[in-house]
């Protein structure tokens, strides 16, 4: 009698229990710890937790090439990469070339990245043309959307890599140390990141306006299919930023699994538009957050729990 007893008991404790506590804890795929993808993880993360006890775990892995399968595959729900590797990776091109991950679906952009070429202060290099026969970082091999980033500002100029002398490094970091060292005449990075204040504290900086106008923008496109240009202010923050100029930007995102519950969906969905303040306490670029662009064409079919999502908040949708 007593294990029957002891099994209904256990059985009438859970039902008083939150299904939170015994649900299988939400998974977001990130890369590994102490880029920027982990720290949106663990900012989204901290939020559920803070916000409605919702219990999620975060899931680092090599890089977006890796943990972006895993998403498509179900093994785990969310993830959060560019927007270029998010359709990359759903059409199967490119990076993901002929291996295309059909179960991937859109949740939101969740903010922009801006992004530049930049060189020492006191360099003659005053537009994008004037990088012609000069020297720049190259190659990225294990940030392949940097280059590409490179390739497209360059191309809204009519230039590419050839045009230059490439020295080749593996990431965006040694990009820059690079150019604080000499080796280099630009550089790239995100602006408004540590890194380029480091390189401004140390030599001085100054990012070159990106080309703006229709024949720029297609051009730009053509490398980098989901980026953009737009204007950039100086401010305190970003240093390297003389004057109004137009520099090149492209989204980020957090998408999941088609076969991840709606519910869940709209519910992470919601804790983040709601929390967007506290969640920029832990990564400061979530204070881009737009509602009104959350829903923005990026080559990728939305989740179903994001369209409920827009359409209880009155966000227009294109899918």
């Amino acid at each position: 009698m007593k294990r029957p007893l002891l099994a209904c008991m256990g059985a009438l404790c859970l039902i008083g229990v939150p299904m939170s506590a015994v649900a299988q804890p939400i998974g977001f795929g990130t890369s590994p710890q102490g880029t920027m993808t982990y720290s949106v993880g663990a900012a989204v993360s901290k939020a559920l937790a803070d916000a409605a006890q919702l219990q999620s775990r975060v899931q680092p892995s090599t890089g977006t090439t890796t943990m972006i399968p895993l998403v498509n595959s179900g093994e785990i729900d969310f993830g959060f990469a560019s927007s270029l590797e998010l359709y990359e990776a759903y059409n199967g091109v490119d990076t993901f070339d002929k291996r295309p991950n059909p179960k991937l679906r859109a949740v939101a952009v969740i903010f922009p990245l801006k992004v530049g070429l930049f060189v020492r202060a006191n360099s003659d290099i005053k537009t994008v043309g004037d990088m012609k026969g000069k020297t720049v970082s190259y190659g990225y091999a294990s940030q392949e959307t940097i280059r590409k980033t490179i390739d497209a500002m360059l191309a809204a100029a009519g230039l590419s890599a050839k045009d230059m002398r490439t020295v080749m490094v593996p990431n965006v970091v040694r990009g820059v140390d690079e150019l604080i060292s000499g080796r280099v005449d630009v550089t790239t990075f995100a602006m408004g990141s540590a890194k380029v204040a480091e390189a401004d504290a140390s030599v001085g900086i100054r990012f070159v306006p990106i080309p703006d106008g229709p024949a720029a923008l297609a051009a730009l496109k053509k490398e980098f299919p989901t980026g953009y240009i737009a204007h950039v202010d100086p401010a305190p923050n970003l240093a390297g930023v003389k004057e109004p100029m137009t520099t090149m930007f492209y989204d980020y995102t957090i998408f999941a699994g088609a076969d991840v519950p709606a519910d869940k969906v709209k519910k992470v969905l919601q804790i983040m538009v709601d929390h967007k303040d506290a969640m920029a306490q832990t990564q400061p670029l979530f204070k881009g957050m737009e509602i009104g662009r959350l829903n923005s064409d990026i080559g990728v079919p939305y989740h179903d729990g994001a369209l409920a999502y827009f359409k209880e908040k009155g966000v227009k949708t294109t899918n």
